[in-house]
């Protein structure tokens, strides 16, 4: 299931998502599926170890963040509206479409968007309708269900109800938490479940993962390093185009 020649570049991945999310508040699962992409790993399966990662890591960031954000129960509260809808339904393409070269364009394709939003983020200049929260939430959790990474449209909506990004970022680990417990539960009931090896490498990178992220967190309040994040999110564009590509190639085949 989880080749071991892979384990360095998965680990790698996780230590480098886990910065750039206490670095960012967003990143960490999109990252280590596009490292995944240039693997033979099992995306479903790997996304398991990655949802049971992932709430370690939110609780971390709002630990981290406990002094500076508080979290906004409204907002919380109407994304979470549309995560209830969209996680079973990114799951259940997950499950559908996780062999077929159709995943591959859609996986391709977040990972591409991800990379964008990051790159040429654009710059909202007033907040935005608290009911677009309800669409940010359900794909969002689309994304969440499908590829555990429900950053763009969530984060979008989030920061731009706030001035300062760190403030942000209790409001984001909640909700992104919530929707990680969510995405469990589809798991267990609709999916192939926990297995002993997913839940060692999970354990085996919890560690590594509340490390990294508070090292993150405190150069996010001492460094500004743009550089550092281009090349971060180029990287992930690049792994997005390539399961594009690939995946368009194996329908034209097919």
């Amino acid at each position: 299931m989880f080749a071991e020649q892979y384990l360095w570049l998965f680990f790698a991945m996780v230590a480098f998502g886990a910065f750039t999310q206490g670095f960012t508040g967003v990143g960490f699962g999109i990252i280590v599926l596009a490292g995944i992409a240039f693997t033979s790993w099992d995306f479903e399966r790997t996304s398991v170890v990655v949802n049971l990662i992932l709430p370690f890591l939110n609780l971390s960031i709002i630990y981290a963040t406990r002094r500076e954000s508080r979290i906004n129960w409204r907002l919380v509260g109407v994304l979470l509206l549309g995560i209830a809808v969209g996680v079973p339904a990114g799951y259940w393409f997950i499950l559908t479409f996780g062999n077929d070269p159709i995943f591959k364009v859609a996986l391709g394709s977040a990972l591409t968007l991800f990379a964008a939003n990051e790159l040429f983020r654009p710059r909202i200049r007033s907040a935005l309708h608290i009911g677009f929260g309800l669409l940010a939430g359900f794909i969002g959790g689309f994304f969440a269900g499908g590829f555990t990474a429900a950053g763009p449209p969530i984060a979008l909506f989030v920061y731009s109800r706030h001035k300062d990004p760190v403030l942000a970022k209790g409001t984001l680990q909640f909700v992104f938490m919530s929707a990680t417990l969510w995405r469990l539960v589809n798991i267990i009931f609709m999916g192939r479940g926990v297995t002993v090896p997913i839940m060692t490498l999970a354990l085996e990178s919890i560690p590594l993962v509340i490390l990294l992220v508070f090292i993150g967190h405190r150069f996010s309040r001492q460094v500004s390093s743009k550089t550092f994040l281009r090349i971060v999110y180029s990287f992930i564009g690049m792994a997005g185009l390539m399961n594009v590509t690939k995946g368009l190639l194996g329908m034209w085949r097919g």
